[in-house]
């Protein structure tokens, strides 16, 4: 009965992490398992990553893992468009073997440092309709138009500025703000397409994606860039001109004419608020491991079992 209701596959790219990684996993597992059939655990890292080799996880997913190593390390390198054909390249980018190898009709993305408290598939699933994805949307903690009230969470349709009036609102923000300045020398592609905003996109460290809807018009298949790909519109010796995972392809999509809806996710699930910092700060990144080791003790025991029909 399980496996009639498995509708959903999961794309979860794996840098370290390897205690949260568990707690991301175990703990979606949880509570949308009944939900989740394959789930492609994309290693990144060219060293072995000691989750995927540690027994007792890869007997918890069983015939649902799917493990992929990439021939390349994307990091954090803006996506090179005229490599996009070689496959092998291209399934460097983050989600993308996932997104071309799934047979679902819904994807679910999630970052690998996150908690889930609820059933975070059953509520997307239920909030989607006609969308072609769903989760929370926009960055606008980055953003000038949230700051000075024009524009805010899932609202990314109603605030259409052109370049001129956007890098006006980067000049007018109080400079103690802290923004991302990709107005300073702006690309090309940034001042013929200001909108959607530079900060939005369907923020991929938990959504889903209705892949009936996306996957035609999403590269390889389409003119969509892939959703994993970082894409420069700034100035890269200021580091402040390479824009996030996700948000070239939201724009490109948006404007093909795809909608997005936006979910609040708080209720569902806790995500790690500056976790790809935590690369960079060992004590940091030693306190993260620690604390998601203590909630896997707390919750699970050490050795728990998925649960398929709740």
């Amino acid at each position: 009965m399980a496996q009639k209701t498995r509708i959903v596959d999961v794309a979860i790219n794996v840098f370290g992490k390897p205690a949260q990684t568990a707690l991301t996993l175990l703990s979606l597992l949880e509570h949308s398992g009944r939900f989740i059939d394959k789930v492609y655990f994309i290693e990144e890292s060219d060293v072995i990553n000691a989750l995927f080799a540690h027994a007792d996880i890869r007997q918890l997913l069983g015939d649902r893992l799917v493990h992929f190593k990439p021939q390349h390390m994307n990091w954090r390198y803006p996506v090179d468009a005229a490599r996009l054909g070689d496959a092998g390249y291209r399934h460097s980018l983050r989600y993308q073997y996932a997104f071309e190898r799934t047979e679902k009709n819904y994807l679910l993305l999630v970052h690998n440092d996150c908690e889930f408290i609820g059933d975070a598939v059953g509520l997307l699933l239920g909030a989607l309709g006609a969308h072609s994805g769903v989760g929370e949307i926009g960055q606008c903690w980055l953003c000038p138009a949230k700051y000075l009230g024009h524009c805010g969470p899932g609202r990314y349709r109603e605030y259409r500025p052109d370049f001129e009036t956007l890098r006006g609102l980067y000049d007018t923000l109080d400079p103690a703000i802290y923004r991302r300045r990709y107005t300073e020398e702006p690309t090309r592609e940034l001042r013929e397409h200001p909108w959607p905003l530079p900060e939005c996109r369907l923020n991929e460290y938990c959504c889903l994606l209705n892949m009936a809807k996306v996957r035609a018009d999403t590269c390889p298949n389409g003119p969509a860039r892939p959703i994993g790909a970082y894409v420069d519109v700034g100035n890269p010796e200021t580091g402040q001109g390479v824009l996030d995972i996700g948000v070239a392809w939201f724009g490109d999509m948006v404007r093909l004419g795809h909608s997005f809806g936006h979910v609040p996710l708080a209720p569902c699930l806790r995500h790690v608020v500056g976790g790809h910092k935590a690369l960079f700060a060992p004590e940091l990144y030693v306190e993260r491991e620690r604390q998601a080791l203590a909630v896997l003790n707390a919750r699970f025991g050490g050795r728990p079992a998925a649960k398929d029909d709740a």
